[in-house]
This record gives C-alpha cells, sequence and structure tokens, in this order.
C-alpha cells in the first residue's frame, strides 16, 4: 500500500497542515534527519507538522496522532526516505519496521516513487480489540491513493500499483514520555 494527497477531511488533519515559510535550523519544527525535499515532492508541500492536538493523552489525541503518523508515510514516498516515520514508532510495530525498511531499500537502489501520494478519507476510534503491543488507544484511519510506481533516474519503471480507495488500517498508540508512537499497525475492515 502507497500513499497519495489531497486536503485533509478531518479537523485533526487541519493542525498538521504546512508551515508556510522555509524553517531556519534552529526554528526547524521536524527532527533534523527529515528531508525536505525529493522526487516525489510537490512544489512548495513541507513535511507535515506534529499537531497541537495529538498533544493531549486522550482518544482524540491519539487519532489526531494516528493521522499525522499516516501522514509522515505519505512524506516518506515522497521523499523516498522513511526518517519521519521511524521517530514515531515503537519496536512491536513489525508493519511500521517493514515499510520504513523496503522505502530505505528502494533509496539504496537509487530509486524512487513516482505517484502513490495518501489522502486521509477518515480517522476515528477503535477497540483495542486483541492487540497485544502495549496501546492506550486505537483509531482507524481509511485512506485513498494514487497510482505508483518505482522508477530509475532514466525513468524505468521497476514495478508499480493501482490508485486504491477506502483502505482501512488500525493503528494502536502508546504515550512515550511526551508524545505518541505507533505499537500496532494492520490493515481494518
Amino acid at each position: 500500500m502507497t500513499p497519495a494527497s489531497s486536503p485533509p477531511s478531518t479537523s485533526a488533519a487541519t493542525s498538521t497542515s504546512a508551515a508556510s515559510a522555509s524553517p531556519t535550523p534552529s526554528a526547524r519544527p521536524y527532527p533534523a534527519d527529515v528531508p525536505l525535499t525529493g522526487h516525489n515532492v510537490k512544489p512548495g508541500e513541507k513535511p507535515p507538522l506534529y499537531p497541537a492536538a495529538a498533544r493531549a493523552k486522550t482518544q482524540a489525541g491519539a487519532n489526531a496522532f494516528a493521522e499525522f503518523y499516516m501522514r509522515t508515510w505519505d512524506w516518506a514516498y515522497a521523499t523516498t526516505n522513511p526518517s519521519y516515520m521511524r521517530h514515531y514508532y515503537a519496536a512491536s510495530c513489525g508493519l511500521c519496521s517493514g515499510l520504513a525498511t523496503g522505502i530505505q531499500r528502494t533509496a539504496e537502489a537509487n530509486h524512487w516513487y513516482l505517484g502513490g501520494r495518501l489522502s486521509i478519507d477518515s480517522v476515528s476510534s477503535t477497540p483495542r480489540g486483541p492487540v497485544t503491543a502495549p496501546a492506550a488507544y486505537c483509531s482507524k484511519v481509511r485512506i485513498s491513493g494514487t497510482a505508483q510506481s518505482v522508477v530509475d533516474r532514466t525513468g524505468k519503471v521497476f514495478n508499480g500499483e493501482a490508485a486504491h480507495s477506502g483502505v482501512a488500517f488500525k493503528l494502536c498508540a502508546d504515550w512515550a514520555k511526551t508524545e505518541w508512537r505507533i505499537t500496532y499497525w494492520a490493515r481494518s475492515t
């Protein structure tokens, strides 16, 4: 599954909008290793910002964080660099680690993504259920994505994926000192 970009549909999403000016190194609102550009980044687009709503240790805060996390995944496809998403998941999240590793390997092969940008259709609360990973709250995030290809610098296409819509994921998060971490991520119904 790969991501695509469109205006956010939830109120929590509006707090993840990009900064209007380029941050200075000392005032950078993202971790230092987060790339600010890439082959698949739209003109003027910036990485998503950690939303103020996600600072709350509540279900609403976890929902805002789950949406933000999905936007860091989208940024990984925009830049072919998973460093941003890696800041926000725990070792228990196998899908998180697997996707980050796959994106890193694509970059190491000197390939990059074309398309595959994510849009958030909805974010809602969902029961923790049978999840065994540590989690305070779980959220269901429904996404759509544009078609994507993996290409090299000559434009040769190596593989791709059709567009998709209404794909649901369950993301569970636990509070880690001052912010959330994804502890579990899986496809949902």
